[in-house]
């Protein structure tokens, strides 16, 4: 078996991941007092941000919607990889492992800023980029 199977499969775990953080993001909203006065607070506060005024609301937004955008890109670069062709191999290596890398580095960070959960997929999708990272010196399916 070649890589074609594990970067699918990370594909998809890297989707569900995605579209859990997407929905997760644009849905919170606390329900503790003191949570609902710190993000009204993010509301009010403005500052310079180099030129525009910005709340610090907006760079929550933008961060957590920049997170999603690259979830999608990275699930996108998965599913192609899986795809590639002999001559492409090498490349679709590195590339996987560097997709990889970053899926450790979330981990650490899910575990210091998030939770378990976030952490797992995470771990999920690492051991699967490697693994299929590992499987491009094999045949193909």
């Amino acid at each position: 078996m070649g890589a074609k199977l594990p970067l699918r499969i990370s594909s998809m775990v890297l989707l569900l991941f995605a579209l859990g953080h997407t929905a997760g993001f644009l849905s919170f909203q606390p329900t503790e007092p003191e949570a609902v006065g710190v993000l009204e607070s993010m509301r009010r506060v403005p500052f310079d941000f180099g030129g525009p005024t910005r709340h610090w609301i907006d760079l929550f937004t933008g961060f957590g919607l920049a997170i999603s955008v690259a979830g999608f890109v990275s699930t996108v670069i998965a599913w192609r990889l899986s795809s590639a062709t002999a001559s492409e191999a090498s490349l679709a290596r590195t590339i996987a492992w560097l997709l990889c890398a970053i899926q450790i580095a979330n981990v650490i960070l899910s575990l210091r800023y998030f939770g378990p959960v976030q952490a797992a997929f995470s771990v999920a999708c690492a051991a699967l980029l490697a693994w299929g990272a590992l499987r491009f010196n094999t045949p193909p399916d």
